[in-house]
């Protein structure tokens, strides 16, 4: 039974499906921006047909729209656990912190922000909002873990700059090769040196790192294939 005219228009206007749809830029705008983008290569992108692509959106301005909004939301904004208390629970923030911190860096690149910039500036202060708005959630959250004994006294805007800028090294090719690294080998090994940094030396027995390692996987095909 073919569908009708009613439901093809609701699928559409669906922003579930929409957002699906503008999911599939973030890694290619990530790598070269979106101002050389034609209609034509999004859809292709999009594995849409050109006239397919216009009944989902009216312009590339709307595209660029939902991309930042996703950006912002599912990237910037993503939940993390921020709960305190005992040790696993700052543990489990942390974990969740680390996947975040790492996905802003990979899909917040230079490149795509540089273009928003110039094109949309009003765009670019939206996101430059929800990121200073996360980090202040997790300096907060840093800040209770050292009054709580759990992680070591330190400058916790600090902390948050090392990750930002160390992040943006591990994920460029060509630091990797430089000094020998791999992606897959590199994450893995700074967690672990972000762990040990964090969390005091009596507690840090007691934490539970099932699963990170295949966090840290899920983490690597992300970044490598642009799976959102």
């Amino acid at each position: 039974m073919e569908p009708s005219n009613e439901t093809q228009q609701c699928r559409y206007t669906d922003e579930t499906i929409k957002n699906k749809y503008v999911a599939k830029l973030l890694h290619p705008v990530k790598l070269n921006g979106f101002q050389s983008l034609r209609m034509d290569d999004i859809a292709k992108t999009m594995d849409l047909s050109k006239a397919t692509l216009y009944k989902y959106f009216t312009s590339r301005d709307e595209i660029i729209e939902i991309l930042v909004q996703l950006f912002t939301q599912y990237v910037v904004g993503a939940e993390c656990q921020y709960d305190t208390g005992s040790a696993e629970d700052y543990f489990k923030g942390f974990k969740s912190s680390f996947a975040q911190t790492l996905l802003i860096a990979n899909y917040g690149t230079e490149t795509f922000f540089g273009d928003l910039r110039e094109v949309y500036p009003q765009l670019m202060a939206s996101i430059e909002v929800a990121i200073s708005e996360r980090n202040e959630r997790l300096r907060r959250f840093y800040d209770q873990g050292i009054r709580d004994g759990i992680m070591y006294d330190t400058n916790t805007t600090l902390l948050i700059v090392q990750d930002e800028l160390m992040f943006r090294h591990l994920l460029d090719p060509h630091y990797l090769m430089k000094h020998d690294l791999t992606l897959r080998g590199a994450i893995a090994d700074y967690y672990q040196i972000k762990k040990r940094q964090l969390f005091r030396v009596e507690v840090y027995g007691q934490l539970d790192d099932s699963g990170m390692a295949e966090r840290i996987e899920q983490l690597v095909r992300k970044v490598t294939y642009g799976v959102y």
